[in-house]
């Protein structure tokens, strides 16, 4: 079943600025196991740049403005686009705007190796 991820509490900050914020996943067919969990980053602050193994993630922005970069490459980020981070790849989000940028995060696991996590800046 789909689940919000239970470590990590709603209003834990994460990657240097970004705030979890409360969702509700409705799966009532099983779909195969997926992390969804929806965070803000408040107007100047970043989600730091960082990089997993064993997941790719899907950030789909629902509010706000901002940049986002994947490995060597920077985009500008609006609501309604849906930026990919490849596993190995390092990644981050500032929010440029005078308002929250709020995404969902749809974690996809590999399963090609463990899932970690690296902070790369602090």
């Amino acid at each position: 079943m789909s689940t919000a991820d239970p470590t990590r509490p709603t209003g834990a900050v994460l990657h240097g600025g970004a705030q979890r914020l409360p969702v509700r996943v409705h799966n009532p067919y099983d779909a195969p196991a997926t992390t969804i969990s929806r965070y803000l980053v408040a107007p100047g602050d970043r989600c730091t740049l960082h990089v997993h193994t064993g997941k790719t993630e899907a950030w789909v922005i629902t509010q706000g403005t901002g940049t986002a970069t994947v490995g060597d490459v920077t985009i500008a980020v609006r609501e309604g686009d849906i930026v990919v981070t490849p596993p190995g790849r390092p990644h981050d989000l500032v929010n440029l705007g005078q308002t929250p940028l709020v995404f969902v995060n749809v974690v996809l696991p590999t399963h090609d190796a463990p899932i970690t996590t690296r902070e790369l800046e602090v």
